[in-house]
């Protein structure tokens, strides 16, 4: 089967990787070259620089999707299917040119989590379960008609760098039977059921921001899901401290009171308190149990265990933490 890929972040390169061996890749559609750092460099998408160090001929990067020069090009590659994996909204002028028409890898078990952060807004709920899907693309976002779908377990303490690099893995494997299914002729497909919608919009700088009302299992599931952005952080004494790792603990059960820094009651202690500052663990209360910081980043220096913190810096039982 002929094929045009488009995608720009590294969660394609697995599905490109399957494509090349299986299929013949036409061309590849990414986006432009974007400056970074400090210098403003310019640097091709993960997916443009896979692309030519596998010798693939033809690597389109246009600015507009609706630029005539870029659709007649696309035209005239005559492929059979167009594959979409962590890219741009198609319009129709795109996504109707092959004869297979266009699919997409979603990182998710649609219709749950449509939008731009599936993987990071799965954990924030604290979902024990996700997937991909294999849909194909039409005028909406994400609610195109399923072809394949294959779900997977959340571990407790998984994070989203790497759900990412499995659900990356998984997608290239369901693609792979969803297009075999296609060129055989044996796919149906099934409608989504709006009704069971959710949303999983971009996420945005100030959602790292710790608001201590929250419970402490919530937190932690911020903590997981906002790795490496936005990360999660607090202020003291008006400097930031970005949180890297710690648990909840849930201060209703025996086991998590007593397992408390130099804690003898709750009494009084308001969300966002300093319970104990001590070892290895800064221990904070939240609006439901208690959240145990072990790795922070502070403001400025590298990341590095409470312990070595605590070592420069006392932070007094009862602090409030902003």
């Amino acid at each position: 089967m002929k094929v045009v890929f488009m995608g720009s972040a590294e969660f394609g390169l697995p599905a490109l990787e399957m494509l090349l061996g299986r299929h013949t890749v036409a061309a590849v559609v990414s986006t432009p070259a974007r400056p970074k750092g400090r210098g403003l460099k310019l640097f091709d998408s993960p997916v443009t620089e896979f692309a030519r160090e596998r010798g693939i001929d033809k690597v389109l990067t246009p600015e507009n999707l609706l630029d005539t020069e870029f659709i007649n090009q696309l035209v005239s590659i005559q492929a059979d299917l167009f594959v979409v994996v962590a890219f741009r909204i198609l319009p129709k002028d795109v996504y109707s040119i092959p004869r297979f028409g266009t699919v997409n890898i979603h990182a998710s078990l649609l219709p749950r989590y449509r939008g731009a952060a599936p993987i990071h807004r799965a954990i924030e709920a604290g979902e024990r379960e996700t997937g991909v899907t294999v849909f194909r693309i039409d005028e909406g976002v994400d609610t195109g008609e399923i072809i394949l779908q294959r779900k997977i377990s959340i571990n407790d303490n998984e994070t989203t760098p790497e759900l990412y690099e499995r659900l990356s893995l998984m997608g290239a494997d369901v693609l792979r039977e969803a297009v075999d299914g296609l060129e055989g002729g044996g796919v149906s497909t099934s409608i989504q059921n709006q009704s069971e919608a959710t949303r999983a919009p971009k996420l945005l700088r100030q959602e790292g921001h710790i608001d201590w009302k929250l419970s402490s299992a919530k937190i932690f599931n911020k903590i997981r899901a906002f790795k490496p952005f936005p990360g999660t952080y607090f202020f003291i004494n008006g400097k930031r401290i970005s949180i890297e790792w710690g648990e909840s603990i849930d201060f209703q059960h025996p086991e998590g009171m007593h397992s408390l820094v130099g804690m003898r009651s709750l009494v009084g202690m308001r969300p966002g308190m300093v319970l104990a500052a001590k070892g290895d663990c800064i221990d904070v209360k939240c609006g439901d149990g208690v959240l145990r910081i072990t790795k922070i980043k502070p403001e400025g220096r590298p990341s590095m265990d409470v312990r070595a913190f605590l070592l420069g810096h006392s932070i007094p039982e009862g602090t409030m933490l902003e």
